[in-house]
């Protein structure tokens, strides 16, 4: 007997067997699905389906990634790729000076150099003589009235090189370096407007207290002189010495030197120690040179290790030299300048003979000949000069010495030494 169609048709939801076998519906249920298609068909096309489409987001998702690799690796390449790893180096550069500069460290990293306790205190000293300034108008407040310059560590203290421009490390070693300044000096004080200046004395980098301070014109000569034993000493003496008051300024002069007096007094600071120190010095000084200075350097007296004396005499040496004072009004000569030549050929045993001595463990020997040649101010002859310098602060231990020396003979100047005047040259 046929069965009568559902009147649900397709649209009838039961699954009861009962119903199923007494009314017609337009798809079988047993095994087939509703499509009229075994379940295992079904799922087969299902995945089959699946994986064309996986297939087809495969293809789409390489495409995507070859496109977006390509795009990076453009923007990456030539000069945007140098352009953004400088911007990487420079916020990474700054990071760094912004962490430096808010400690003393930054003395000791840019300068090479720790500063000796006086130099601090001096410092606790202009601020107490004007507790309503900050640090650079301490600067220049001693600049206007005592037409004195406070250079160097100084200005860090002042925080004049928390927002300035990073620089190059010679910049720093340079700063306010002068013409005739050696490795050893340090210059903390300028006389505006003039080539005089302060500052401490140092035979080896590491020395950071009981510091001679010394003070030379660069205009006049290559001399120093050890005019004071702390910071404190020698603004007494440029103020009797190097200063010339005015009617408006000699009552603030008489002012300071008691209110400094009362200070060093309260803080137990000793005044007159510069012959003591000078002394103390003198027993260790090897030689003298060109700057008057003279150089320490390790010496043994009973087997006479660790100096002995040049071939040539200080005049005989300054006589071979006076023949290149052409070459210094020129700024340099022709190295093939018959003139230069001569001198060079009478150096040559003088250098060669220093050189000997250095490999006998004399190295006080080449040292001494170096900073005479560098006192000399001949710039024609700063090749030698490095050599011997380099050659002479590497066997003793000194190698913030070599920084300083390369840095300074690589730009020696009379003018523009301040780091702060770059940007105007």
């Amino acid at each position: 007997m046929p069965k009568e169609n559902c009147k649900y048709w397709d649209k009838c939801y039961q699954r009861n067997e009962v119903h199923l076998r007494k009314y017609n519906h337009p798809h079988t249920t047993n095994d087939k699905g509703l499509d009229g298609k075994s379940e295992n068909s079904t799922k087969a096309n299902v995945q089959e389906s699946g994986n064309i489409k996986n297939t087809e987001d495969d293809v789409q998702d390489k495409y995507e990634t070859a496109s977006l690799r390509e795009e990076a690796m453009a923007k990456l390449s030539g000069k945007n790729y140098m352009a953004m790893l400088q911007n990487r180096i420079k916020l990474s550069e700054q990071k760094e000076y912004d962490n430096l500069v808010q400690s003393n460290e930054f003395i000791r990293h840019k300068f090479l150099v720790e500063m000796p306790p006086d130099f601090y205190t001096f410092w606790k000293f202009l601020q107490q003589l004007n507790p309503n300034k900050d640090g650079q108008e301490l600067l220049l407040f001693m600049e206007k009235q005592f037409q004195l310059q406070l250079v160097g560590p100084f200005e860090f203290l002042a925080g004049k090189f928390q927002k300035a421009k990073i620089r190059e490390p010679g910049d720093y070693l340079r700063h306010w370096r002068f013409f005739y300044d050696p490795p050893e000096f340090q210059t903390v004080f300028v006389r505006k407007s003039t080539q005089i200046h302060y500052g401490y004395w140092r035979d080896s980098p590491q020395e950071n207290s009981d510091l001679l301070v010394a003070c030379n014109d660069s205009r006049k000569n290559c001399e120093f002189a050890f005019i004071a034993g702390n910071i404190f000493d020698a603004f007494l003496y440029y103020l009797d010495k190097d200063f010339a008051p005015t009617p408006f300024t000699a009552a603030m002069v008489v002012t300071t030197k008691k209110r400094l007096q009362k200070f060093v007094e309260i803080n137990d600071i000793t005044l007159d120690n510069l012959e003591k120190l000078r002394k103390k010095r003198n027993s260790k000084v090897v030689c003298k040179t060109f700057h008057r200075a003279g150089i320490v350097v390790p010496y043994d007296r009973k087997t006479q290790l660790g100096y002995r004396p040049l071939i040539e005499s200080d005049a005989e040496l300054k006589k071979i030299l006076k023949v290149l004072e052409k070459g210094k009004e020129t700024d340099t000569l022709d190295p093939d300048d018959p003139i230069k030549m001569a001198v060079m050929e009478k150096l040559n045993p003088i250098a060669v003979a220093a050189n000997i001595a250095v490999d006998e463990c004399d190295f006080g020997t080449a040292l001494e000949l170096g900073i005479d040649l560098f006192s000399s101010g001949h710039k024609e002859l700063h090749m030698l000069i490095q050599t011997l310098l380099v050659q002479a602060y590497s066997l003793l231990h000194r190698p913030q010495f070599i920084a300083i020396a390369k840095a300074h003979l690589e730009k020696r100047n009379y003018t523009n030494l301040s780091i702060f005047d770059l940007d105007n040259q």
